[in-house]
């Protein structure tokens, strides 16, 4: 993948296209383990997945559409990044409950005074 120098659009395109398909692929895997439908984390593939984002974000792209795609996808990858490795070190704290994100998250807040 690594590609030297700026990549025209149609390689962009190309590049974009499938490390977008390997995202998707591997959200549902995650997706999958967490919800108790497979026994194992993807961690091969997320670590693969990890290597290619990173040689993905050292590239340079010719057109000012190709680098706004291209950042797109690289936050939407932090993003999840972040969510998986979060959740599996909940899993691993026995403190995940799958389908349960928006009540199991919320306990990280500090409780607030109420203004009443």
């Amino acid at each position: 993948m690594a590609i030297k120098g700026p990549v025209g659009s149609e390689k962009a395109a190309l590049l974009l296209q499938q490390l977008e398909i390997k995202l998707e692929q591997l959200r549902r895997k995650f997706q999958n383990y967490f919800n108790g439908f497979e026994k194992t984390p993807p961690t091969l593939e997320f670590d693969a997945l990890k290597r290619e984002f990173r040689e993905f974000g050292m590239q340079q792209y010719s057109t000012a559409q190709a680098r706004f795609k291209a950042q797109n996808l690289l936050a939407r990858w932090n993003l999840l990044r972040s969510t998986f490795e979060r959740d599996l070190q909940r899993m691993e704290e026995g403190k995940f409950k799958p389908n349960a994100h928006h009540a199991s998250h919320s306990k990280d807040l500090k409780p607030t005074d109420d203004l009443d």
